[in-house]
């Protein structure tokens, strides 16, 4: 203890130093953990260092891969960041113990967990946060098939890539992954739908998830999501293929709806509805829906004011006997291969990327491009579904659509080439079948001349039809030929000799 003995300097200089000693003491402090003997370690495992009286709020828990997983049944009562070694990746199981029935529970606010593989346990969950602003970061859970949640994120968490695998839930009533007002993004969901564990991917209440996939099942959203309306932005739900107990991919029970923007929709099927919401709305903003199959795209229960909303989205190849059900629609700035009533909705070919290899982006001259309704776009979505900035120009597509910037319509906006792009290169070689067809190469020659002539003369047709099909581009190259007119290097969907010339000028103007 320090004595000023009512000297002046001495007062300040023993404050001075009381001050520094509190700093000091209050300090963060990182600590490593370990089970190889051969480390030089502070602790062998997360639940002997919250033991510990040495450590404190702000410190870290550095995870060494040390010489296996380890079985933990910790339960930390102050903020913690616990994180993985570097170029490490340690693995956590879930400890024998009764209580906590997860590996770690978080009972402290704004805790870190960081590049930890959680593993499958006896029958426990990986995570559980019973308070909030907990973040949890480039983790990765495998092989929970159990009676508790994988991880349960509290208020106003943060999770960001990470991979939930092989995981699903006995039963079907809890999800692998319940939050509440969190954010969930980039991050992958992926199981195989086992019969025996049909439990839901994610649930809670007003959550956003962002630029995170979906794939497999046995649903990617479940029930449980009370009073709000979830939102998914950005992201995939692909090869979703669930069994007629099952019912609906995307369903809530209690006074809560759904959100999609900007998200893809591949391949999933249900015996009932894709999206089934309780009073509340259910809302496709730039989607893009193909190959998928159910009674209904979405069905309201006990619908209030709420109804549902399909705007600026593209619909392909699906198989709905009925669009929506249970509350009234608004249809604006669709693509669909049906009629469909509304402001801007067509019926013609999206011109999708490589649909053959599941690439739903845009192909040069889709009618998609610059074409949507940049008015419906929330300003918190600023990316596609590929992580592209939206309202993206493109300047040789009309601007057809409404408002400024301009808007593709889908879940993805086409990326005009950057510089140094020239638009009279289009292939490496004219021989089809050989390498480098189809590919440019920088430089120009005969055999982009004769590559343009081959597609010219086999897509004469692309155009004809009220609206079905649509010619991408190239051969589609221009509206009309004659330079200074209106149209000229603006594509219009179709084909004609307005196109050869419109090449031969600037084949001859070179790159």
């Amino acid at each position: 203890m320090f004595q000023s003995n009512g000297h002046p300097v001495r007062a300040m200089l023993a404050a001075s130093l009381l001050s520094v000693m509190s700093a000091f003491s209050s300090a963060q402090t990182t600590w490593l953990v370990s089970n190889d003997p051969g480390e030089n370690h502070d602790f062998t495992s997360i639940t002997q260092a919250i033991a510990s009286p040495v450590l404190q709020s702000g410190d870290t828990l550095l995870i060494s891969e040390g010489l296996g997983p380890y079985l933990e049944n910790a339960i930390v009562h102050v903020s913690l960041s616990i994180t993985a070694e570097e170029d490490e990746q340690p693995v956590i199981q879930p400890g024998p113990a009764i209580l906590p029935p997860d590996a770690i529970r978080l009972e402290a606010d704004g805790c870190l967990i960081q590049g930890i593989t959680f593993r499958a346990g006896p029958g426990r969950g990986a995570i559980i946060d019973l308070e909030r602003n907990t973040t949890v970061r480039n983790c990765r859970f495998e092989e929970f098939f159990i009676g508790s949640s994988t991880a349960s994120m509290g208020l106003f968490g943060i999770m960001s890539d990470c991979e939930f695998v092989n995981c699903g839930i006995v039963g079907g009533t809890v999800p692998v992954l319940d939050a509440n007002a969190s954010l969930i993004e980039r991050c992958t969901f992926s199981n195989a739908n086992l019969v025996s564990h049909p439990g839901p991917f994610v649930s809670g209440a007003n959550n956003t998830f962002r630029q995170c996939s979906f794939t497999g099942g046995p649903v990617a959203f479940s029930a449980v999501f009370s009073t709000g309306v979830g939102r998914f932005i950005g992201c995939t739900f692909r090869d979703i293929n669930l069994r007629p107990e099952q019912v609906a991919p995307f369903s809530s029970d209690v006074d809560a709806g759904f959100t999609f923007d900007s998200c893809l929709f591949e391949n999933v099927t249900a015996p009932n509805a894709l999206v089934i919401a309780f009073q509340r709305e259910v809302n496709f903003r730039n989607c893009t829906i193909v190959n998928c199959a159910a009674d209904r795209l979405a069905t309201v229960v006990n619908p209030t004011a709420s109804g549902f909303s399909l705007r600026n989205s593209i619909l392909r190849g699906n198989a709905f006997p009925t669009l929506f059900q249970g509350a009234p629609a608004t249809t604006a700035y669709n693509i669909t291969d049906f009629p469909l009533a509304g402001p801007g909705n067509i019926v013609t070919d999206p011109l999708f990327a490589d649909p053959g290899s599941g690439d739903y982006s845009l192909h040069r001259g889709s009618p998609a491009v610059d074409s949507g309704d940049t008015t419906l776009l929330p300003p918190d979505v600023p990316l596609d579904a590929a992580g592209n900035p939206r309202t993206v120009d493109d300047p040789i597509m009309p601007d057809s659509g409404v408002g400024f910037p301009t808007l593709d319509r889908g879940a993805y906006e086409f990326q005009p080439p950057g510089p140094g792009f020239c638009q009279a290169d289009l292939t490496t070689g004219a021989i089809p079948g050989l390498p480098g067809y189809g590919v440019p190469n920088g430089i120009l020659n005969n055999d982009d001349f004769f590559y343009f002539l081959t597609l010219f003369t086999t897509k004469l047709g692309c155009g004809v039809g009220p609206g079905f099909t649509r010619c991408p581009s190239p051969p589609d190259l221009t509206t009309t030929a004659i330079p200074g007119t209106p149209g000229f290097g603006i594509l219009d969907g179709f084909i004609s000799n307005d196109d050869f010339f419109y090449y031969l000028t600037i084949f001859a103007a070179g790159c």
